[in-house]
C-alpha cells in the first residue's frame, strides 16, 4: 500500500465522512496487494528447446557393401509446463508435464505419448519430495549428468545404456541433501501387465570437485525366466573448468549372458564453447559394440548454440546398436560413421 493510500486509510477528521470514492480506492489497493501475495506463493512456467541437425551417415555391412544416408533430425526437442506452490512451513506442491516432439515433422514423439518425457504431480516437504506419475528412474537421474553429451546429439550415451529411463504408474521419493548425500527411490504398480513392475534405488554424493553415484533397479518378470536386475556406478572429477566422467552399468537376466555398458568421457571448455568427447563400449558374452564420439558446442548466447560432431560405431556380430534411434535401425554387425551439424535454441 502506498503512502497516499495509507493517508486515505487513516481515521477521518472529526465531523467529516469518507466519500464512496475513497472506499473504492482502498478496496482496489487491498485487492492488488492480495493478488501480489498470491503470485509470490505460486507460479507456472513454460520452457523447452528446439534442436535440429543435419546428419550424414555411412553404413558398412559385414559383407563389404555400404550405403549413405543424409537426414534432418530432431533430437530432444521438448515443451515443458511446470508449476509450484508454496504451502508454507517448508511444504509445497508441484507438477511437471514434459512433451517431446519431432521438430522436423511437427509430430508427437515417444510413439504418440503426448507427455512422454515426464508427467508428474508431487509434494515437497521438509522430509523430502514425493512424485506420482510417469517418472525418471533413479538410475537415469544419476547416469545422464555423467554423459559428456548429456544424452543428446550424435554422441549421446543413452542408446547404449541398457535401462528403461521412464516408468509409468510410479511413485518416486527424493530425500533432502544431507552432507552432500541424497537418496532416490522409485516403485511402480504393474496394473496387471507382466514386466511393468519396477523398483529402483539411487544414492549420490555431490562435492565441489567430484560426484559419486550408484543405482540399482529390479524389473519384476522382465524375462520368461524371472526378474531383470541392473546396477550402475559412476562419477566425475572436476578440475577448474574441465571434467572427467565415467560410469559402468550391468544387466543380469536369469539364464542369459551378463550384459554391460561402460563409458569414459570429458567436457573441456574452449572460449565461448565446449569440447565433448566419449568412448563407450557394450558387451554381452563374446560380442562387443564400441563407439567413439567428438563434438564442439559453440554458445552464441545463453539460449542459442550451434554444434558439430562426429562419431564412429562398430557393432560386433551380436549387436545392432545405432547412433540415434531416430535414424534408421541397423542390422546386426553393421558399422556406421556419422557427422552432424545442428542448432539448438532453448526458451
Amino acid at each position: 500500500m502506498t503512502s497516499s493510500h495509507a493517508r486515505h486509510a487513516a481515521a477521518p477528521r472529526s465531523g467529516l465522512r469518507r466519500s464512496p470514492a475513497r472506499h473504492i480506492h482502498l478496496v482496489a489497493a487491498c485487492a492488488a496487494w492480495a493478488a501480489t501475495s498470491a503470485g509470490a506463493q505460486s507460479s507456472i512456467t513454460l520452457s523447452g528447446k528446439v534442436e535440429m541437425s543435419v546428419d550424414h551417415l555411412r553404413i558398412s555391412s559385414p559383407n563389404g557393401s555400404s550405403r549413405t544416408l543424409t537426414a534432418l533430425s530432431s533430437d530432444s526437442s521438448r515443451l515443458i509446463f511446470e508449476g509450484v506452490e508454496d504451502l508454507g512451513g517448508g511444504w509445497g506442491a508441484k507438477f511437471k508435464l514434459d512433451h517431446g516432439f519431432n521438430a522436423d515433422t511437427g509430430t508427437v514423439g515417444f510413439g504418440g505419448i503426448y507427455f512422454g518425457r515426464e508427467a508428474m504431480v508431487g509434494l515437497v516437504t521438509p522430509y523430502g519430495e514425493l512424485r506420482l506419475g510417469r517418472n525418471y528412474i533413479p538410475m537415469d537421474d544419476l547416469t545422464g549428468p555423467l554423459d559428456p553429451f548429456y544424452f543428446t546429439g550424435i554422441g549421446a550415451a543413452w542408446p547404449m545404456t541398457l535401462f528403461t529411463p521412464r516408468i509409468n504408474n510410479s511413485v518416486k521419493y527424493l530425500s533432502p541433501r544431507m552432507g552432500g548425500f541424497q537418496v532416490r527411490a522409485l516403485a511402480s504398480a504393474s496394473e496387471g501387465v507382466r514386466g511393468a513392475q519396477y523398483t529402483g534405488l539411487g544414492v549420490s554424493y555431490n562435492d565441489t570437485s567430484f560426484d559419486l553415484h550408484a543405482a540399482y533397479t529390479i524389473q519384476k518378470n522382465a524375462v520368461p525366466t524371472g526378474d531383470r536386475k541392473e546396477f550402475m556406478v559412476g562419477g566425475d572429477y572436476k578440475f577448474g573448468g574441465p571434467r572427467l566422467t565415467g560410469f559402468y552399468i550391468q544387466r543380469n537376466d536369469p539364464g542369459q549372458p551378463r550384459r554391460s555398458s561402460a563409458l569414459v568421457g570429458t567436457n573441456w571448455p574452449l572460449g565461448a564453447g565446449e569440447i565433448r568427447a566419449s568412448y563407450l563400449v557394450e558387451r554381452q558374452g563374446a560380442s562387443k559394440a564400441s563407439r567413439v564420439a567428438l563434438q564442439y558446442m559453440h554458445f552464441l548466447s545463453r539460449r542459442t548454440a550451434v554444434f558439430a560432431g562426429i562419431a564412429r560405431l562398430n557393432n560386433g556380430a551380436g549387436f545392432s546398436e545405432t547412433l540415434n534411434p531416430a535414424l534408421p535401425v541397423l542390422a546386426k554387425g553393421e558399422d556406421v560413421m556419422g557427422t552432424q551439424l545442428g542448432v539448438r535454441h532453448s526458451f
